[in-house]
C-alpha cells in the first residue's frame, strides 16, 4: 500500500461489531463512534486540486523549488492552509537562516549575523511583512543559483509583493513594537532591489539600468526616514538605534586621490553643490572600501548619505551625475563577489559610457581601467 496506518485499540470479539470502552461498559451506555466520513486519508501519489496549482513552480527535479501557490498566498486562508504555507516555505526560511545572512553582512561582523539569526527571525515572526521580506529574499538568492530561476523568481516577486503591502499600512505608525522590523524590512527591500533589477547577461543594457539605480537611491532615502522615525520613538534610551555612517579617515591611493580631485575641478555646474556632497559622501565609501573591502554595505552607504537632489539629477541624466556614477561603479566592482550585485559595475558603467558627452571620457578613463571595462 502506499500509506501505512498502525492502529492502537483494544482487541476485537467480532470482526463485525465495534468494541464497546470500559468507560461506557461501566456506565451502561451504548459507546458512539464519529463518522468515518470525516477523516480524509491522502495518498501521496495522488494529486489534489491544489497541489495542481503548485506544479507550476515544480522543476520535475530534487533540487526543484518550494511547491508554493501565490493564490493561495493571496487568500486569507484557515489555520490549516496556514500551517500548509509555513511547511511550503520552511526550506526559505532555512535558506535565510544558514546561507542568505552572509550574504547581508559583512564576514567579520559575527554579531550582525546573529542578530539576522535570532533577532531579525523572531521579529519576521511577529510581523508578517518582515517574514514575507525574508522569504523574498532568500527565493531571489535561490533563483540567482538555480538552473531554472524562473520559478524561484516568481516566489521571491509574490512575496515582496505581499510584504511591501502589509508595510505600507503600518508606515503611518511606526512605533515601538514594529520600528525594528520597520528598518530591518526597509534594508531587505533595498538588498531586494539590487538583487532583481541587476542586469542578467541576457541582453544588452540601456538607460532603464539608471532608472532602476534611481529607485534604489530613493528607497535608501526612505529607508533613512523610517530609521529617524525609529529614532524619535527610542529617544528615551538617549542614544539612536543606528548610529550614523562611520567617517572614514586616511589616506587614500595617490590614483585615487588624483582622480577625485580631477572630478572636483570639473564641477562648475549649476548644482555644483550637490555635486559636492555627491563627490565627498562617494569619496568616504572609497575610505571605507581600503579597511573593509568585503562589506557588501558599502554598495549601500553612499545611497544612504548622498543628497536626495542628486537622484533627480541622476534621473535626468545629466552628465555629470552620470560621471559621478561612473565613478561610484568601482565600489559595486569591487563587492561584485555579492550575489546581489553581481554584474551591476560593468553594465552600470557601459550605459555611462555611452550616454555621456563625449568630452568626458577622459575624466571617466580612470574608473574604466579600474573596473576592467571593454568596449
Amino acid at each position: 500500500m502506499g500509506q501505512s496506518l498502525t492502529l492502537f485499540c483494544l482487541p476485537l470479539k467480532c470482526d463485525e461489531e465495534k468494541p464497546a470502552c470500559k468507560k461506557c461498559t461501566l456506565r451502561g451506555v451504548v459507546c458512539t463512534y464519529p463518522s468515518t466520513s470525516s477523516l480524509i486519508w491522502v495518498n501521496r501519489g495522488q494529486v489534489s486540486t491544489g497541489d495542481k496549482e503548485k506544479e507550476e513552480y515544480s522543476t520535475g527535479n530534487e533540487s526543484s523549488p518550494p511547491q508554493y501557490s501565490p493564490k493561495a498566498q493571496e487568500e486569507k486562508s484557515s489555520p490549516t492552509k496556514e500551517a500548509i504555507l509555513n511547511l511550503d516555505n520552511i526550506d526559505l526560511i532555512i535558506h535565510w537562516f544558514t546561507t542568505t545572512v552572509h550574504t547581508v553582512n559583512s564576514p567579520t561582523n559575527i554579531a550582525a549575523k546573529e542578530i539576522c539569526q535570532t533577532f531579525i527571525l523572531d521579529q519576521a515572526r511577529k510581523h508578517q511583512f518582515l517574514l514575507h521580506g525574508l522569504l523574498a529574499l532568500s527565493a531571489l538568492q535561490l533563483a540567482d543559483s538555480h538552473l531554472d530561476p524562473e520559478p524561484y523568481t516568481k516566489i521571491a516577486t509574490t512575496h515582496h509583493t505581499q510584504g511591501l503591502e502589509l508595510y505600507y499600512s503600518i508606515l503611518s505608525n511606526i512605533n515601538k513594537e514594529n520600528y525594528s522590523a520597520s528598518i530591518a524590512f526597509a534594508s531587505i527591500t533595498i538588498t531586494y532591489s539590487f538583487g532583481i533589477g541587476r542586469p542578467r547577461g541576457t541582453k544588452a543594457s540601456g538607460l532603464e539600468l539608471v532608472d532602476h539605480l534611481s529607485q534604489i537611491l530613493l528607497l535608501a532615502h526612505g529607508w533613512q526616514s523610517v530609521v529617524d522615525a525609529a529614532d524619535r520613538v527610542d529617544r528615551g534610551t538617549g542614544a539612536p538605534i543606528f548610529p550614523p555612517p562611520e567617517e572614514y579617515t586616511g589616506a587614500l591611493p595617490t590614483a585615487t586621490e588624483v582622480a577625485f580631485s580631477r572630478l572636483c575641478d570639473m564641477n562648475n555646474c549649476q548644482d555644483a553643490e550637490v555635486y559636492t556632497q555627491a563627490i565627498s559622501t562617494l569619496k568616504s565609501v572609497f575610505h571605507g572600501l581600503e579597511t573593509d573591502r568585503e562589506n557588501p554595505h558599502m554598495a549601500i552607504q553612499w545611497a544612504h548619505t548622498l543628497p536626495k537632489e542628486f537622484v533627480g539629477l541622476l534621473h535626468r541624466r545629466q552628465n555629470f551625475a552620470l560621471v559621478i556614477v561612473g565613478y561610484y561603479c568601482i565600489v559595486l566592482d569591487a563587492l561584485k563577489h555579492v550575489w546581489w550585485l553581481r554584474g551591476w559595475s560593468k553594465d552600470l558603467f557601459g550605459v555611462i559610457l555611452a550616454n555621456t558627452d563625449p568630452s568626458y571620457r577622459d575624466v571617466l578613463e580612470w574608473s574604466r581601467k579600474m573596473i576592467g571595462f571593454e568596449e
